[in-house]
């Protein structure tokens, strides 16, 4: 099976090509401009195939492969510091169409989308799943909202998973609450802590992501699936912070502030049961990334 991987240099994107590659699966890796994960990349798994493409921009497409199996687009611009609404939705929207132009020619049987929670906006239920409706989502949620829509209309050609993430832990992550939480333990920063008696399960370790993503390439399936995973289990956020707080031997004061949004936890059945979806526990996934995120 020949795989395009979009946004190879990404954290997730990394992991995924890794994986995919090391499954024995051929890939071919895209990237934009960061040269040092890709070099990084070369000397952890042989015989991956590079190209660097601008999702939004058409005449780069011609670099890509005559024919492909499999399309997994994790590539994707969020909200940040000098990003502009144009380069979200270039990247998201436009980006997207590009791609199931390719994947057209290059007779794509499916398509893998690591999406967002952030498509669904203002959650109102305490469990978000597969039924959990779209409510007033930002600019990036609603990018790609607009970029599963796009796949939905075409999935009768082409079957497109989408796999709504929270934020994905691993070696190497970053920017999600869990790393940015870390950070500030281990600088023995004050750390401000909303909703402390609610539970939460609201992480993903980039390992369960990657064999999500093979079963989804390997197994039969068909049609448009958009739906969320999360962690194994549940843990009280007080707790999630002692946790961490012990593992990291931080001296952090922490402060509980006011909620400004209603909690909820992610249910993963859709996922467990149509792909074998087998996350770990979110206990099990906190201490595992402790380990991890040293080694960065």
């Amino acid at each position: 099976m020949h795989v395009l991987v979009t946004g190879a240099s990404s954290f997730i994107g990394r992991h995924v090509t890794v994986a995919l590659s090391l499954a024995g699966l051929g890939v071919t890796a895209t990237y934009r401009s960061n040269d040092f994960v890709v070099e990084r990349l070369r000397s952890e798994v042989q015989n991956l195939d590079f190209v660097r493409l601008n999702l939004a921009h058409e005449p780069d497409y011609r670099r890509l492969p005559k024919t492909v199996d499999s399309i997994v687009h994790v590539a994707g611009v969020s909200t940040m510091p000098g990003i502009s609404v144009d380069d979200i939705l270039a990247c998201n929207v436009v980006g997207a169409r590009n791609l199931l132009n390719y994947a057209r020619s290059a007779h794509a049987s499916r398509l893998v989308l690591a999406s967002t929670l952030s498509v669904h906006g203002q959650v109102e239920g305490p469990i978000v799943d597969e039924m959990t409706p779209v409510r007033e989502p930002d600019l990036y949620g609603a990018s790609k909202y607009l970029a599963e829509r796009l796949f939905a209309a075409e999935a009768h050609w082409l079957p497109c998973a989408a796999i709504r993430l929270p934020g994905v832990l691993g070696e190497g992550a970053h920017r999600a609450w869990i790393p940015t939480l870390l950070d500030r333990m281990r600088r023995d920063q004050e750390i401000l802590v909303y909703n402390p008696d609610s539970m939460f399960n609201n992480a993903a370790h980039v390992s369960d992501l990657c064999s999500l993503i093979l079963n989804l390439l390997r197994q039969q399936w068909f049609g448009f699936h958009g739906f969320p995973v999360g962690a194994d289990g549940q843990v009280r956020i007080a707790e999630l912070v002692r946790i961490l707080l012990a593992r990291t031997g931080s001296r952090s004061n922490i402060i509980e502030g006011k909620a400004l949004k209603k909690p909820f936890t992610i249910s993963s059945r859709y996922a467990k049961v149509n792909f074998d979806y087998a996350p770990m526990g979110i206990q099990e996934m906190l201490s595992r990334y402790v380990g991890e995120s040293v080694q960065v």
